[in-house]
């Protein structure tokens, strides 16, 4: 107790929401943050909303976000502590979180492996970490599947989208691209549940569900959405930490 106490002096812990100081290493928000989230509650009252905007563009099966975003919002305060700040135990919460409630709702538990939106490797080199995986871990191992990480790539980088445009970001569609390694990541799921071995690609089709940070524009999530879908056959979901 002594050590941790120390600890807490020396290496003093803050809320990314309010500022205040934390006094348990931990907690990742204060109470009044906490109870304040905007929780979108889309998984639980079964609402379409993120089905709905890739209407008539990519036929998801399903789909959520665990926080609704809002400039200068709670969720963004995180999601920028997450990406710029190096707390990844705020992905990592915030992937468990949902998992946890993912698991009990049952065309959920269908799904068979987690896919992480990529990062071009310059990008992860300066950054360190992909956040996405980072919250796809989390949210995998809480549903106890597969975590495809490498199985997407991102081949051209561009930018940061906070600032684009719509139809700037739906102009980044084409810089991704599956993993010419992609076999022994699919193979991994092998074992796992809604496998169709008879896939007319030759390949064993998944039930994946494919996550990101935040839903804004919904250029990403399309863009590899279909690649899974037209390359390997396979029927998408997507989840999110946040949606715009």
């Amino acid at each position: 107790m002594v050590i941790k106490g120390i600890v807490n002096i020396l290496f003093p812990k803050y809320c990314p929401g309010c500022g205040r100081s934390l006094d348990q290493a931990k907690i990742i928000l204060c109470l009044e943050c906490r109870n304040a989230l905007p929780l979108t509650h889309y998984h639980q009252q079964d609402n379409t909303r993120l089905i709905d905007k890739f209407y008539g563009i990519l036929p998801l099966d399903q789909g959520t976000a665990l926080l609704h975003y809002h400039k200068k919002g709670l969720a963004q305060k995180l999601i920028h502590a997450l990406k710029y700040r190096g707390q990844k135990d705020i992905g990592l919460w915030l992937g468990n979180w949902l998992g946890q409630e993912l698991l009990t709702i049952a065309s959920y538990r269908q799904i068979s492996a987690v896919v992480p939106v990529p990062m071009h490797p310059d990008k992860l080199s300066s950054r360190g970490y992909n956040q996405a995986a980072i919250f796809g871990r989390a949210l995998a191992r809480s549903m106890q599947i597969p975590c495809l990480e490498k199985l997407l790539i991102q081949t051209e980088m561009r930018k940061t989208q906070a600032k684009k445009g719509r139809w700037e970001r739906w102009s980044k569609k084409q810089t991704f691209a599956l993993n010419p390694r992609y076999a022994h990541l699919i193979s991994m799921c092998s074992a796992s549940k809604n496998i169709d071995h008879n896939n007319v690609l030759g390949i064993p089709s998944v039930k994946m569900l494919l996550v990101d940070d935040v839903i804004t524009t919904g250029a990403t999530i399309e863009a590899c959405g279909k690649i899974l879908m037209s390359e390997l056959g396979a029927s998408v979901s997507c989840a999110s930490i946040a949606i715009a």
